[in-house]
């Protein structure tokens, strides 16, 4: 086991990067939550969120080109997605209580808990955000979903 990190920041909710080379991590070092990636050997961690006051639960595509964060907005918790390459980001759920995004093998998809009517439901989006459609389960609670192994 090896430290990545120092310093008095609260560092959780590490992924491993697709490649190896590194993690990406939520800490509060800045003040208040965001995404960081620091490499295997240490080193000063990089920012790597930077819109809006709270982005965590950080998760990277198995390409490697995007990072998808729960995100604050509007008093709650929405799933949004970084372009790795362009910079670029975009809100995919309008929450309230969004959590735990997951890539699809593929890339092209994110799966996520939410809570409608006071109820916890399983949904997927497209990282475009064209398609957010509600998965059906008959009964239970959804915390942290993931995707199976891609079979062809």
């Amino acid at each position: 086991v090896k430290r990545l990190t120092v310093g008095s920041a609260i560092d959780t909710e590490a992924n491993w990067l697709p490649d190896g080379s590194g993690l990406v991590f939520t800490s509060d070092r800045g003040g208040r939550p965001q995404t960081y990636q620091v490499g295997t050997e240490g080193g000063a961690p990089r920012r790597m969120t930077f819109d809006g006051a709270y982005n965590a639960r950080p998760s990277v595509s198995d390409d490697g080109r995007y990072l998808a964060t729960v995100q604050g907005c509007g008093g709650g918790f929405c799933i949004a997605v970084q372009d790795l390459k362009s910079g670029a980001s975009r809100t995919l759920s309008k929450g309230p209580l969004d959590e735990s995004p997951s890539f699809a093998p593929n890339g092209s998809m994110l799966l996520y808990a939410a809570s409608e009517g006071g109820r916890s439901v399983l949904k997927v989006v497209s990282v475009e955000g064209r398609a957010n459609t509600r998965l059906s389960f008959q009964q239970g609670k959804v915390r942290d979903p993931a995707w199976g192994p891609y079979r062809q």
